[in-house]
C-alpha cells in the first residue's frame, strides 16, 4: 500500500516491466477508483517469473490517458514507472503511470492511496526484461 510519494516509489519498483492489457484498465467514476490488472515481473526473486496482480488507485477525481488506444482492448502496454506529483495544497495531487512507447495515464486524486495485490500464484517465464543503457 502506498500513501506517500516514497511508498509509491516502492510500488512502482515492484511494477516495473508489468504487462497490462488495455481491456484490463477499469475506471469506476462513481466509486472514485481506477483498477488495473497486470502481469508483473517478479524482480524480487532469482527465478524469472510473472504474477497476476491487481493495482488499485483510490480517491480518484479524474483520469486522463495519453497515447493509449482504447479501441483495441487486446493491445498490450508495458509499465515503466509510477510517480506522485503533490498538489500545492496537500494531500491531493497527480499520479502518473508511464508506459513504454510514450503512453501515459494521469490520475488526479484527492489523496494518495494505492494498493498492489498479487491475485494468482507466480509462474516461470523465459522472457526477462532488459534495460540497455545508452551511452
Amino acid at each position: 500500500m502506498a500513501e506517500t510519494g516514497d511508498s509509491l516509489n516502492v510500488v512502482s519498483a515492484a511494477l516495473q516491466d508489468a504487462i497490462v492489457r488495455v481491456g484490463d484498465i477499469y475506471y469506476d467514476r462513481s466509486g472514485r477508483s481506477l483498477v488495473i490488472i497486470t502481469s508483473r515481473y517478479c524482480h524480487e526473486t532469482d527465478t524469472p517469473s510473472r504474477i497476476k496482480s491487481g493495482l488499485g488507485l483510490h480517491n480518484v477525481l479524474s483520469v486522463q490517458m495519453k497515447s493509449i488506444d482504447r479501441s483495441d482492448p487486446d493491445a498490450f502496454l508495458v509499465l515503466l514507472s509510477m510517480q506522485f506529483l503533490p498538489a500545492q495544497k496537500p494531500p491531493g495531487g497527480e499520479i502518473r503511470l508511464v508506459f513504454a512507447g510514450g503512453g501515459e495515464i494521469r490520475v488526479a486524486c484527492e489523496c494518495l492511496e494505492v494498493r498492489l495485490i498479487d491475485i494468482q500464484a507466480a509462474r516461470t517465464t523465459k522472457s526477462i526484461p532488459l534495460h540497455p543503457i545508452n551511452e
